[in-house]
Formats: C-alpha cells, sequence, structure tokens
C-alpha cells in the first residue's frame, strides 16, 4: 500500500531542495544585479515607447501570445525512472499523487501566464477596453482546460499533432473574442470546448497510463533546467541528446568541406545537432526581430535583451564535452579549445546582430540599424571577456 501524498510531498520537498541548491550558483550578486538593471531600464524604455504609439495590432498579437503560454500546459509529475519497477503496479492507488502534481502544475502555468500579461499590460490598458481582472480570471480558466487536454493527451491517449493546432486556434479565438468583448462568439468556443473535453475523457478512461510518455517528459523537463545550470556551474546529472537536422544537411555537407580546426568544427556541429542550442537560437532571435520591427523606439535595448539570453544559454556548449574520454585523443591543449570556442560563440553572435540591425534598418532607418549592430556586438564581446576570466580563475 503506498501513499501518493507522501511520495508527493516528498518528491516536492526533494526537487524544491535541488533548485534552490542550483539556484544560489545561478542567481549570484552580480547575476541578480544585471537582471535589476536590465528590466529597470527595460521597463521605463518599454512604457515611452508605448505611450508615443498611435495605432498597434493588440488584439491580434496578444491574443496569439496568450494562446502559446496557454496552450503549452504540461504536468510536472516528477516521476523516476525507477518508478517503471515501483509504482508500474499501482497505478490505480496514485490518484492523490498525480491530482497534487497537477495542482503544482497549474499554479506555476499560472504564474508564467500572469508575468507575460504584466508586460502586455501597459499595451492593454491603452489598446483594449476589456477588463484585465476579467482578462485574468478567463486565463485561469483557460489554462484548467488546456491542462485537462493535455494530461489526457500526455499520459493515456497519445499526443499528436493536430489535435495541438486545434487547441491553440481555439485559444486564439478564445483570447481574440474576449479582447473586443464578442461575448456570442466566445460563448459558441466555450461549449467546443466542453465538448472537446467530455470527447478526451471518455477516451482517456479507457486507457491506463503512459508511463514511458511520462517518463521522456519528465526527462526532458529536468535535462532543460540541467542544460540552463550548467551554464553557470557543472552539473552531474546531466544527459546529452542529438537530433538529425534533416533540413540543415547541406550545412553540414559544408562543414565537411571546410578544413576547420578539431574543436571549432566539434563546437559547430554541436550547436547544431546537440541539446536545443539551435533551437534557443531561432526562438529568441524570432522573438527579438518581431518585437524590434513592432516598437517605435528603444529596440535596441530588446536586441540587448534577446541577445543576452541568448549568450548566457550558450555558455554551456563550452563544457558540454567536458570530461569525454575521446576529447583526450585530441593532440591539442585546452587554450585551443578556448579560442575555438571563442571563435564560434563570436560568430554566432555576429550573425545574430546582423539580422537584428536588418530588421532595425527595414523598421527603423539608419541610426537605430548601427546602434542595435553595435550594442549586440558588445554583448558577445562582454561575456567573451566574462569567459575569458572565467577560465584564468579556474
Amino acid at each position: 500500500m503506498i501513499d501518493g501524498k507522501q511520495l508527493w510531498k516528498k518528491r516536492f520537498i526533494a526537487y524544491v531542495a535541488e533548485v534552490r541548491r542550483y539556484g544560489r550558483y545561478m542567481f549570484n550578486d552580480h547575476l541578480l544585479l544585471v537582471l535589476f538593471i536590465g528590466i529597470g531600464v527595460g521597463a521605463v524604455v518599454y512604457k515611452r515607447a508605448v505611450d508615443e504609439l498611435i495605432s498597434f495590432p493588440y488584439t491580434v498579437i496578444a491574443s496569439f501570445i496568450f494562446a502559446l503560454f496557454s496552450t503549452q500546459s504540461g504536468v510536472r509529475t516528477l516521476l523516476k525512472e525507477a518508478d517503471a519497477v515501483f509504482l508500474l503496479p499501482l497505478e490505480q492507488q496514485l490518484r492523490p499523487y498525480f491530482w497534487r502534481a497537477s495542482i503544482y502544475s497549474f499554479f506555476v502555468h499560472l504564474y508564467v501566464s500572469f508575468i507575460v500579461f504584466v508586460m502586455f499590460l501597459p499595451l492593454h490598458l491603452k489598446f483594449s477596453e476589456q477588463s484585465p481582472l476579467f482578462v485574468i480570471i478567463a486565463a485561469m480558466a483557460l489554462k484548467g482546460w488546456n491542462m485537462f487536454i493535455q494530461w489526457n493527451e500526455d499520459a493515456r491517449i497519445g499526443r499528436h499533432l493536430f489535435p495541438l493546432f486545434v487547441r491553440f486556434f481555439m485559444n486564439v479565438l478564445f483570447f481574440y473574442f474576449l479582447l473586443v468583448k464578442q461575448y456570442g462568439f466566445m460563448a459558441v468556443i466555450i461549449l467546443l470546448m466542453i465538448v472537446i473535453a467530455l470527447h478526451v475523457e471518455r477516451r482517456g478512461k479507457k486507457v491506463g497510463l503512459q508511463w514511458e510518455q511520462l517518463f521522456a517528459d519528465e526527462r526532458r523537463r529536468m535535462q532543460t533546467f540541467y542544460r540552463l545550470v550548467h551554464a553557470f556551474v557543472d552539473v552531474p546529472h546531466m544527459k546529452h541528446t542529438v537530433k538529425k537536422r534533416t533540413l540543415l544537411r547541406f550545412v553540414f555537407h559544408l562543414l565537411d568541406r571546410w578544413h576547420m580546426r578539431p574543436y571549432t568544427y566539434l563546437y559547430v556541429r554541436t550547436f547544431f545537432r546537440a541539446g536545443d542550442y539551435f533551437g534557443l537560437f531561432v526562438r529568441l532571435t524570432t522573438i527579438g526581430s518581431v518585437f524590434i520591427f513592432m516598437l517605435p523606439r528603444g529596440v535596441e535595448w530588446f536586441a540587448l535583451l534577446c541577445s543576452y539570453a541568448t549568450a548566457v544559454q550558450l555558455l554551456s556548449l563550452r563544457s558540454y564535452h567536458r570530461g569525454h574520454p575521446l576529447l583526450f585523443l585530441y593532440p591539442l591543449s585546452s587554450v585551443e579549445a578556448h579560442r575555438s570556442f571563442m571563435r564560434v560563440l563570436f560568430t554566432i553572435g555576429m550573425n545574430q546582430a546582423l539580422i537584428f540591425a536588418i530588421v532595425a534598418y527595414i523598421a527603423h532607418g539608419v541610426f537605430p540599424m548601427l546602434l542595435t549592430l553595435s550594442i549586440v556586438l558588445a554583448c558577445y564581446i562582454a561575456m567573451m571577456f566574462y569567459v575569458g576570466k572565467m577560465r584564468e580563475a579556474a
């Protein structure tokens, strides 16, 4: 007989202790100072930019952004690999465990959604007549619906791309009709959501838990957290993953023909194929480009924020292969590895700076382009200087 309540309590306490332990290494005094200054400067520039806006497609953009964060509503189960042996026969007794996991995940997702809404609040107050409190209450209800659907998809009936797209599309319509106060259409969307929830619940009751999928999801979430921590301190729990990147096969053929230094070649292929470095670069560059194109002023500071977030998370690329026995076959010194990493990091930064500069030139002209290019490159140079200091201190 197993007590699901006590099991969740023990797992949650151990998880919080681990997050706090690594958090002390991540959020040191220097990083907190940089974040505090960056958030303060960004808030002032953002407020001034919003005050100068005359027209802005807030309803459409906010609907897509809110729907994106509402659709991603996975449940943190905190399951471990050994649970496949010990908990598999006790599935019926684990309902209190998964219920508490759902409540915890709901408040975590709600906290993230609240931060996103606060970021959009100046735009909301200026371009929308809907009450912010009503939007928050509706977002809470929609988050609960998305979590219920995604839990049944992940844990029972299986995950497919088309239902995910349908759910995202319905979230967009829900927020759009909410912001424009079209309550009749909104009621139709709510009825469709109720029908979908009943259908998913009926299908989910016919099958048991998909333990392998739950283990894979939890493993992926923990590895994402460990990769972020790995930028600041070594993490013994890191498990490396390699992706095919079929669409970038031509890039790999070009790399094979170029006569690169061994470590440079290794870091470049690691950037494209290992973990989520390339996906991270694409996402942050896309988000930065969209906001640079839309904001009337202060685009260089938003570019700085995106480039800093990219550079910080790319620092773990330097130690991705640390301790691998094959590296000792290279007749090269650690100085060569350090130079290769610097070269690759600066090349990535230069490409991101050029993309931001081109978007700034198209939307705002020559001077914002030059300022954006200079600030982003300065960010990466400062990060390279920081890596050099860390190496000297090691």
